[in-house]
């Protein structure tokens, strides 16, 4: 510990310091009789405590006081001020400048060991005060920064996730892709075909026009005749009356089979977005499912039909990625819980409805169930009643928390083991 001893008098300082130096603390003294030397002292020393007297020539101790205190790096250092002024005037200035106590002069032992005690005690407690806020403030940013690993941790495992569910549908999807690929390449080598015979036909056209029109030679009226009778038969070779039928529905079943391919692609881009928190927008949760259903189509088609009993609610402020993957997650597990039975004749019912100012989502399935000593654990990060190395146990918990966590909302499970399985998530419908 460091302290300051300010006295003009050198009587004084030698009491002064004979006092200090017999307390039971290790401490090292500096003596100044110089009131206008302590600024320098103050800004090469960390003082703990400084004893400061009043009455001093050139500058006071009063104005010495008020010098250190306009200094917020001395906020703590303990000031006890040495006088023999008995004023309650002088008293009141030192205190409202920042003075901690005061020791009376001439100095007398059991006073100035109470009061030097008192003010070291202080100075102690500040000094571990000051330690506990910096370990504080350092774990504090520890936390900071834990945190933000945390989240970025979890928004990698969300990615992982959806990565991993992507790869479990590509077959799926890559089978809905196809379907419509294959008629359209189909009905392209159709039109293709179709084209060479209106090809001909023009050509046919423009020689029978061009015969007409021709001024070098004269065009008797059985010519004409025997030309048109050969375009019909020709027509009727080439079916071309068919043709002209036809084109207009291949070029309809194309188009369908288009905007099948497109809104599958654009169902798959809103499931495989970020997902940050900031992409929010309002959204009808139907048409989120319905984007869910036709991803996974293929799988739905060959386990469980699928049942929809869309409720009349309102749109909701959502990010439709992060929404997208806690019902395509919810499924894919009612899926996969039938497809456990060895099972081709699943029902799978999703139900939406308003419950107050709670936009709410049903997924029942007809699957195994859940027993219930597992119930409680199911939204546990990892934990998975398959195989190891068969799935990440992390897509309800991702889905509970984008919920709970994220939308403020609920997110609950029923079961009948052997029955059925119903999953149910509400969140506020929410504003812009």
């Amino acid at each position: 510990m460091k302290i300051l001893v300010v006295d003009d008098d050198k009587f004084n300082l030698t009491i002064a310091n004979d006092f200090i130096k017999k307390a039971p603390i290790e401490c090292e003294v500096i003596l100044c009789n110089k009131p206008t030397e302590v600024q320098r002292l103050m800004e090469e020393n960390k003082f703990d405590i400084v004893l400061l007297d009043i009455v001093m020539p050139k500058m006071d101790g009063i104005d010495v006081l008020k010098q250190i205190r306009a200094n917020s790096e001395y906020d703590n250092v303990q000031i006890l001020m040495l006088t023999s002024l008995t004023d309650s005037d002088s008293f009141k200035k030192c205190f409202e400048n920042g003075a901690d106590d005061y020791i009376n002069k001439p100095i007398k032992e059991v006073e100035f060991y109470a009061r030097f005690k008192a003010a070291v005690k202080t100075r102690n407690n500040s000094l571990m005060l000051k330690e506990m806020f910096e370990r504080i403030k350092k774990q504090n940013k520890d936390l900071k920064q834990l945190n933000k690993t945390l989240k970025d941790t979890q928004f990698h495992m969300i990615q992982k996730e959806k990565l991993a569910a992507i790869g479990e549908l590509a077959a799926g999807v890559a089978h809905e892709i196809n379907n419509p690929l294959g008629y359209l390449g189909s009905n392209l080598e159709t039109l293709s075909n179709f084209v060479l015979r209106i090809q001909k036909m023009i050509k046919e056209y423009r020689d029978l026009i061009d015969n007409i029109d021709s001024k070098e030679k004269t065009i008797e009226k059985a010519d004409i005749s025997e030309n048109i009778l050969n375009i019909k038969d020709m027509e009727k070779k080439l079916k071309l009356n068919f043709v002209i039928a036809e084109i207009g529905e291949i070029i309809k079943d194309s188009t369908d089979g288009v905007n099948r391919v497109s809104k599958i692609v654009k169902s798959l881009q809103n499931f495989a977005k970020t997902g940050f928190d900031d992409e929010m927008a309002i959204n009808d949760l139907n048409m989120i499912i319905d984007e869910a259903i036709l991803i996974l189509n293929c799988d739905l088609k060959s386990v469980a039909t699928i049942e929809k009993k869309y409720g009349i609610i309102p749109q909701v402020l959502c990010n439709r990625s992060q929404i997208g993957q806690v019902i395509l997650s919810l499924i894919t597990n009612s899926l996969q819980a039938i497809r456990s039975q060895n099972r081709l004749d699943g029902e799978i019912i999703i139900q939406t409805f308003k419950e107050k100012d709670m936009v709410c989502c049903e997924i029942c399935d007809d699957g195994p169930g859940i027993e219930e000593d597992i119930l409680n654990k199911i939204f546990d990060p990892f934990f998975t009643t398959k195989e190891v190395g068969s799935a990440t146990g992390v897509g309800l918990s991702i889905s509970h928390d984008i919920i709970v966590e994220k939308y403020n909302g609920e997110f609950n499970v029923k079961s009948i083991p052997g029955k059925k399985t119903i999953f149910t998530f509400k969140f506020p419908v929410g504003k812009l």
